[in-house]
């Protein structure tokens, strides 16, 4: 062998070994870590179980469609009450993208998707959290549970992810990239306007603190704005917005309450460490960094927003803790990382075997636990004797619409789909038994109503229905007045 070649051959060996002793560096575990890997590996499971929900069904339904049809759904098609009404197209992307995954992997491949982004977003957000070990692990769990609710497979765990995608950017003053962003986030969801507002906020802090970057700041937002607009509604895109608040503060859905619940708790907790902190560092306000006062504002103005409208706890936690991660004072503490000894990488073997067996377990049933199976297959044959029309709860029109696709819906829970008037009908019926007008006008032939609801008790008495099929979930009845109605069997009880 030449010279030259020996020489090549040692430079290429050397750099081996330093490579792979870079690689053992990088991932050796410290005692500090332990902890963090831990939560970590069990938020990692939590993302295999991401639950599916009832949205999860419609927004399956609609990517087929549009898949089929090579169009965009601008009118609506699976209803029965509003077939050919004109149709929002808030999310025809994350819509394709939950189709295309479902049908490539089934449930699971569709729960590790939204799973991981519901993942990134916590991660990252954690990531831009400073500060010593004990403060981190804290925020890392209150970043997990405060944004729980937010975890299923919805295109909201696409709003997550993008949300602190648009942190990461600002922080790192990269806001060339925001009006991309926005454009991508008003396509797969609505809430691309909690976005705008921390964009705002930017503007506003560029123009207190930060003017020589204002004009610049400024040409981001409009862009921010218009963003948007390059969609399906085109100019119509926020007026579109605006209305569908308005539709689901009228009907007092759930994620529109006030955060006065139990489960809202770390949100209050966090709002009064914020305070605190902030009041402590008072005088020293002016001394943070630009990102980290934007931090700051964009908590706050978000905290308000969840005055509102609890559905907005998780984007304020996602950048609520790195805001009071800068506003804690830094350590004096000298860091003294120690390598960790053979039980700590035991019990993060262990943690992983048990985490895997917690996941397999659960998707034992093909996830019916997840809520991949949110009609039993008996309430689905019921159905299918009926005659149409079908009265539905708001809940089941999404399932429906997905596993009887030949049948045509009451309502879902898509409140841009139908009229205002007819949603708070339908909710009357629901919560209150308030069913003899609806009854009356649509000529229902087939009921599917909850089990334990004030409704079904009142339909059992009702001569004009007849209970065909009931499980502890649903019930079905068909109408006595109709000769298709005919029960094909006794009738079942579980």
């Amino acid at each position: 062998m030449s010279t030259a070649g020996c020489s090549d051959t040692l430079f290429v060996v050397r750099n081996f070994k330093s490579f792979e002793l870079a690689g053992a560096l990088r991932f050796r575990l410290d005692d500090d870590d332990l902890p963090i890997v831990l939560l970590l590996v069990a938020m990692a499971a939590l993302a295999c179980l991401t639950p599916a929900q009832n949205d999860t069904w419609w927004h399956l339904r609609s990517g087929r469609e549009i898949l089929e049809s090579r169009s965009f759904l601008t009118s609506e098609r699976f209803s029965h009450s509003s077939f050919g009404t004109e149709l929002q197209i808030h999310w025809w992307l994350s819509q394709i993208i939950f189709y295309v995954a479902f049908m490539l992997g089934g449930p699971v491949l569709l729960t590790l998707l939204c799973g991981a982004f519901a993942f990134g977003a916590v991660y990252g957000a954690w990531r831009l959290a400073p500060g010593i070990f004990e403060t981190r692990i804290i925020l890392l769990l209150f970043l997990m549970i405060a944004t729980a609710p937010g975890w299923a497979v919805r295109p909201q765990v696409f709003s997550m992810a993008l949300f602190t995608l648009m942190l990461h950017l600002i922080v790192r003053d990269r806001m060339a990239w925001l009006p991309v962003v926005c454009l991508v986030w008003a396509n797969v969801h609505a809430v691309v306007v909690l976005g705008l507002i921390v964009v705002g906020v930017v503007v506003f802090e560029a123009l207190v603190w930060s003017r020589a970057r204002l004009a610049r700041d400024g040409t981001v937002l409009a862009l921010c704005l218009l963003a948007p607009m390059v969609s399906p509604l085109g100019w119509h895109y926020w007026p579109r917005i605006i209305s569908a608040v308005a539709i689901s503060r009228e009907l007092d859905l759930q994620e529109y309450r006030v955060p006065f619940e139990l489960v809202d708790l770390p949100f209050w907790m966090m709002v009064v460490a914020i305070c605190i902190a902030t009041f402590l560092r008072r005088h020293s306000l002016n001394a943070l960094s630009r990102s980290d006062r934007i931090l700051l504002l964009s908590s706050g103005v978000l905290g308000l927003a969840c005055l509102g409208a609890a559905r907005n706890i998780a984007f304020f936690a996602l950048v609520a803790a790195p805001a009071v991660a800068a506003l804690l004072p830094e350590s004096n503490r000298t860091s003294r990382r120690r390598a960790a000894a053979w039980p700590a990488y035991a019990m993060v073997v262990a943690a992983i075997a048990s985490a895997a067996l917690a996941v397999s377990w659960r998707w034992q049933d093909g996830g019916q636990q997840l809520g991949w199976r949110p009609l039993a297959s008996g309430v689905l044959e019921a159905v299918r004797e009926c005659g149409d029309p079908i009265f539905n709860p708001m809940e089941a029109g999404g399932p429906l619409m997905w596993s009887l696709p030949d049948r045509r819906v009451f309502v879902d829970s898509r409140i841009d789909a139908y009229p205002t008037d007819l949603l708070a009908r339908s909710r009357g019926a629901d919560v209150f038994g308030d069913y003899q007008g609806l009854f009356r006008e649509f000529k229902f032939n087939c009921a599917l109503v909850k089990t334990t609801s004030l409704m079904r008790d009142r339909l059992s008495i009702d001569s004009s229905m007849r209970l065909i099929y009931t499980e502890p979930d649903y019930t079905v009845f068909v109408s006595t007045r109709t000769e298709s109605a005919v029960v094909k069997g006794p009738i079942e009880e579980r």
